[in-house]
């Protein structure tokens, strides 16, 4: 009798454990719903979801946006230079205009003002850029599309105001279109002090602009000069090499560039005149903060 007792108590106070199919089902079923969660993270989002519009995208085409800046550079500063005879890009150029209205040369009576305004809104575009997009994106505009899209857009609707301004007959003094291949340029469009209206808002987006390349991480890019892209270009010891991405976008840079000054020069020639440019300028721009939107590719999450 109190065999049986013992016996019925150990066997009471020591159950029997699970039996190992039913482990493994409960293991199954957990490694079900892991998968169900990785998969659901791997899911590409919507074209217009939240997720996506304020996801991270890749750096690898972010040199394309940049390089397209650099045909708008050529194309607004050959365009500001032929008219008021200031850069609103090349604050080198600016910087040595400033020099010699000191001594009063060139014979611009505004070059002091016209350069220290483009300067000064120069700087504080790149100012701006750096700072609001700290604040906004500590970890560069890649890691938010609507940003990265932004930053250009707004550049952009910048060159639109000047546009919208330059459009109207005898309101910014400006070479007259068309004008012949020889034909002499009116003295009295630089002794006017009008010629500083369009500067802030070209300038302005020129500092947004270079900032932008700095921000994106292609420093091989400055997208606003060629002087260190030339130097950069011939230290290079890979200059002569077959798979060399750096030297083609510094090479790129330089031939878009070139060839936004030659369109320039020929659409101030022509009926179209300065407005056209910054119009065609301002499209571009703007064009390029909808691509990032729309077509440049998601970066891919951490499983």
């Amino acid at each position: 009798m109190s065999d049986a007792h013992n016996h019925a108590t150990l066997a009471f106070a020591s159950p029997e454990p699970h039996p190992a199919g039913d482990r493994q089902k409960e293991l199954t079923v957990e490694d079900g719903i892991e998968d169900e969660k990785s998969d659901v993270a791997k899911r590409k989002p919507g074209f217009l979801s939240r997720r996506r519009i304020l996801g991270p995208v890749t750096k690898e085409h972010g040199d394309l946006a940049l390089l397209a800046c650099c045909l708008v550079t050529g194309m607004v500063d050959a365009a500001s230079f032929m008219n008021w005879e200031v850069f609103v890009a090349m604050q080198t150029g600016n910087t040595v205009i400033l020099g010699l209205s000191t001594a009063g040369n060139p014979s611009n009576p505004y070059g002091w003002l016209t350069t220290m305004v483009s300067l000064a809104s120069f700087l504080a575009g790149a100012f701006f850029l750096f700072r609001i997009s700290n604040y906004l994106c500590p970890q560069g505009p890649s890691s938010n599309r609507l940003w990265a899209g932004m930053i250009f857009f707004l550049q952009g609707l910048l060159i639109l105001i000047a546009a919208a301004l330059a459009t109207p007959s005898g309101l910014i003094p400006q070479d007259p279109a068309p004008m012949g291949r020889y034909q002499d340029k009116p003295e009295d469009i630089v002794h006017n002090i009008l010629i500083v209206a369009l500067l802030p808002p070209l300038a302005f987006q020129s500092g947004m602009q270079i900032a932008s390349s700095r921000l994106m991480g292609f420093n091989e890019l400055p997208v606003n000069v060629l002087t260190s892209t030339y130097c950069d270009l011939m230290g290079d010891f890979k200059l002569f090499a077959l798979n060399n991405v750096k030297r083609n976008r510094r090479a790129l840079a330089a031939v878009l560039l070139l060839i936004g000054s030659i369109c320039s020069g020929w659409l101030m020639r022509s009926s179209g005149g300065l407005e056209s440019v910054l119009w065609v300028a301002a499209g571009i721009k703007m064009l390029i903060g909808v691509a990032m939107w729309c077509f440049l590719p998601a970066a891919a999450e951490d499983a």
